[in-house]
């Protein structure tokens, strides 16, 4: 890597560290970032199984090098996720929340999902009950966020693209809100050279403004007693702890104390009567990460959903079959399409309508016209699609050139209509047979467009 570490940002770690750790951390930065992935609980990836675990996240494991993932079929279906393995501590801070909740029938908001590592994560830990809503205010993260959720199947989510002012306007309706602030990067500093060449102290301090813009702007959507967990990929103290000290003057907040076993590598970072959890690359096996759990103390002011009794619509019934638990959910029509939503959020949901800009909600089952029904990819994607269509098993190869957009060949003779291609036990999407043909009923915007090896 040939851009060197910005010389202020090393004066800065200079005050932060003492001399042996300093020395240990900067030669880190010469070592090669560890890639790591998470498997879907709901889906079904076995092989990645045989590497190391991530000690914080049971669903985490630190691979020995990066696969081409656009090459793996089940990357497409959702099986996994390249998440980066310092930011799935997540899933032991959420473990803490479910405790103090007795459960995990919970709200939690992604204030800034993309492009998805977090808001899978949580989605998984819910694992189909509460809600959990992802949201990007810049619209092409927000198209990968969405595509993120689709793929990953979960039936409680909701993807919106809103400034975080939007949210206020929705107060206390959060159990959880999960803020993975814009920040400055330091963090990434070992996994690409961009990162180096756009730090700069002054960025530094546009970014702790930034971060408590976006921290003021949506606090009242989180309810008294409400959990606030926060993070940045930073090791600055302006952006980290600076910030919540901050926050924890100007709002009614609690910081908590975080509790993680010595040979996790994790700082502990004092705040308070609380602390922070800081991600070294030289002690972690990770790149560099923050984190901190607040409690709200102040109630929001008032606020309820959306309690009106909802108008019966037509609903085509035969669609309930489409998915595995159907009375669990609502049925609604917007733009053509039928989706099911979990009825217990129903009102939570209308109550979004009308203050955020939806991209996605629930499972989107498909369109009903005068040529009759043809399913939404998220169906297929969805782990409550139920078994309702045939299904095609095809090899690795044939599922790759199903993903080009290719249609796929059989030699069986089979009926008309729609079928789930699967690979692997992992469906990939639907085709139609039209008797004499298959019709790759892939999203065109989502297929392979990189070159596959003619042995494939």
């Amino acid at each position: 890597m040939n851009q060197p570490l910005p010389e202020d940002f090393l004066l800065r770690m200079q005050q932060q560290l003492d001399k042996d750790e300093f020395n240990s951390f900067v030669e880190s930065f010469a070592n090669d970032s560890l890639p790591s992935v998470r498997l879907n609980p709901a889906k079904k990836e076995e092989w990645f199984s045989q590497y190391e675990q991530v000690p914080w996240c049971p669903h985490g494991f630190y691979l020995k090098e990066k696969p081409v993932f656009t090459l793996d079929p089940a990357f497409h279906a959702g099986a996994y996720y390249p998440q980066e393995g310092s930011s799935m501590v997540l899933w032991h801070i959420l473990e803490k929340i479910e405790k103090e909740e007795n459960g995990r029938d919970l709200k939690v908001l992604d204030l800034c999902g993309a492009p998805g590592g977090k808001s899978t994560l949580i989605a998984s830990f819910l694992a189909g009950e509460g809600l959990v809503v992802a949201n990007e205010v810049i619209q092409s993260r927000a198209r990968i966020l969405r595509e993120n959720i689709i793929k990953w199947g979960a039936p409680n989510a909701v993807v919106t693209q809103s400034d975080p002012s939007a949210f206020a306007k929705l107060p206390g309706l959060f159990d959880v809100m999960v803020v993975d602030a814009p920040c400055s990067g330091e963090g990434m500093f070992r996994k690409g050279e961009v990162a180096r060449r756009e730090w700069s102290a002054e960025n530094t301090r546009h970014c702790a403004v930034r971060q408590r813009r976006i921290l003021s702007d949506s606090w009242d959507s989180l309810r008294e007693n409400g959990w606030l967990i926060y993070s940045t990929c930073t090791f600055n103290p302006e952006e980290n702890e600076e910030n919540l000290k901050w926050l924890m003057d100007e709002k009614r907040a609690e910081i908590m104390k975080l509790e993680v076993p010595d040979d996790w590598g994790i700082t502990s970072v004092e705040i308070s009567d609380g602390n922070g959890l800081a991600f070294y690359p030289h002690k972690v096996r990770g790149e560099g990460f923050f984190v901190a759990l607040l409690q709200k103390k102040e109630s929001p002011r008032s606020f309820k959903t959306n309690s009106a009794k909802r108008k019966p619509v037509k609903f085509p019934h035969e669609l309930r079959s489409l998915i595995s638990n159907p009375d669990r959910y609502t049925y609604f029509e917007r733009n053509e399409l039928w989706s099911a939503f979990p009825e217990k959020y129903m009102n939570a949901l209308q109550s979004m309508q009308k203050q955020l800009y939806l991209l996605h909600a629930g499972i989107p089952l498909g369109t009903v016209g005068r040529k009759g029904f043809v399913p939404d990819h998220a169906l297929a994607m969805s782990w409550e699609c139920s078994d309702n269509f045939p299904e095609l098993e095809l090899s690795e190869a044939e599922a790759l050139r199903y993903l080009k957009g290719e249609p796929p060949v059989t030699e069986e003779s089979l009926g008309r209509g729609f079928f789930l291609i699967s690979c692997n036990r992992n469906r990939l999407g639907f085709v139609k047979n039209v008797g004499n043909r298959f019709n790759n009923l892939y999203p065109k915007k989502w297929r392979i467009r990189m070159r596959i090896n003619e042995d494939d």
